[in-house]
């Protein structure tokens, strides 16, 4: 699917240079048009000579196909041309290190449109086209913008919210309008400016497991406000925008959407979600506290490591896009596993940093909520306990009971 189509498509679409320059174009004696460069009978300045269409994929179960897919589908009938303008990364699931390290690449895929389509259906993934009502130089300059990029290759950095695939066809379209109008959006775009956070976390309300890690890993930087057409990194969230913006006057999308391919109901999460995992840790933890064994102890403290030396190294190392500062290295600091030894003597004190970080997020919600879930406040209660049991605290309380029982 991901093979990229750099098939000299600039070769072909010389056939529609004609319409990027000045127009070469005459009627004959015959009402018939010439073009006097391609000296052929075709007119590149017909309404139907290109047509333009925004493709949005329905949601995936995979983690980096959660929030849907958005492309360009740009066809010129005439020279039997079309293909889907896809902005796409390499496949994250085989260079998951890459993606760590902030080093997984990105690009621009002309596909066929037949082809495109064939990959999602095979997903149960629907596809919905919506044709854009856009004057002709404009289409015929958004296919010169595009095969320019395509020329780019796979070189530049992930970056999806500024180069994701919804963002770049807004971008796109910006461009082939330069010198020939702007989009003009509906005024509720610009009655709110939310953060990355807030987008992302409003689209996965079915993939909890993937807002539960997404909260936990990204940093401060994908939490600043965006405004206007910034904003619209989510598919589905540039299709209502769209839907309700102008050219000149002209509704962007004024039609009902085609319907490609037929999706299939997507699979929920089920029962095991992140609220009833860490709530099974946290009830864990609670019955550790009169457990002697230790079993529960370094397991959690296996969990807080681990989850700490990535947490460390996507702020101090990586370059990630959304890797920056994160609140989270408070409470997932990889350093108790490297003190563990001395742990009676920082594990107390350690325990009421944490739950003071806990108690600022409950009651801080309208800045909290762009960082936390329940369930991580859940996660960090389990691990505060597990701490607090290795104070020894409870102990030297219990030996202070039974000493006052003897004397009496």
């Amino acid at each position: 699917m991901k093979k990229r189509y750099n098939i000299l498509l600039t070769t072909l679409l010389l056939l529609l240079a004609g319409t990027f320059s000045v127009s070469a174009q005459i009627v004959d004696a015959e009402g018939q048009y010439v073009d006097t460069v391609f000296n052929d009978n075709v007119d590149r300045t017909a309404e139907d000579f290109v047509t333009v269409s925004l493709m949005i994929a329905d949601p995936g179960s995979v983690f980096y196909t959660v929030l849907g897919h958005a492309c360009l589908r740009l066809q010129c009938p005439t020279f039997d041309l079309d293909y889907c303008y896809s902005y796409e990364s390499e496949l994250a699931t085989n260079n998951v290190l890459n993606f760590l390290l902030g080093k997984l690449r990105m690009g621009l895929f002309a596909i066929p449109t037949e082809e495109y389509c064939a990959h999602y259906a095979a997903e149960g993934r629907g596809v919905r086209e919506y044709v854009l009502s856009l004057p002709p130089d404009v289409e015929t300059s958004l296919w010169r913008v595009m095969d320019e990029r395509l020329a780019d290759g796979v070189t530049l950095s992930f970056d999806y919210f500024n180069r994701g695939c919804a963002i770049t066809c807004v971008r796109f379209l910006n461009q082939a309008l330069l010198g020939k109008g702007k989009i003009e959006y509906a005024p509720s775009l610009y009655a709110h400016s939310p953060t990355p956070c807030e987008l992302v976390k409003a689209n996965t309300k079915n993939a909890l497991w993937v807002r539960f890690y997404w909260n936990f890993l990204v940093g401060e930087d994908v939490k600043d406000p965006l405004y206007g057409d910034r904003q619209l990194i989510i598919p589905v969230d540039l299709v209502k925008a769209w839907q309700e913006a102008t050219i000149d006057g002209q509704l962007l999308i004024d039609s009902e959407p085609n319907i490609l391919v037929e999706g299939q109901p997507q699979k929920a999460d089920g029962w095991f979600t992140p609220n009833m995992a860490t709530l099974l840790l946290l009830l864990l933890a609670i019955a550790n506290l009169f457990w002697k064994r230790p079993y529960f102890d370094w397991l959690m403290l296996a969990m807080q490591t681990m989850l700490g030396v990535v947490l460390f190294y996507l702020i101090f190392f990586s370059n990630l896009c959304c890797a920056s500062w994160n609140w989270m290295l408070i409470p997932f600091a990889p350093l108790p596993v490297l003190l563990w030894y001395w742990r009676k003597y920082w594990a107390f004190p350690y325990a009421i940093v944490l739950a003071l970080w806990c108690i600022f997020m409950i009651t801080m919600p309208l800045w909290a909520e762009r960082i936390i879930d329940l369930s991580h406040i859940m996660l960090i209660a389990a691990w505060i306990l597990v701490v607090i049991k290795q104070s020894n605290i409870i102990k030297q309380r219990g030996c202070y009971k039974r000493r006052i029982l003897t004397v009496k």
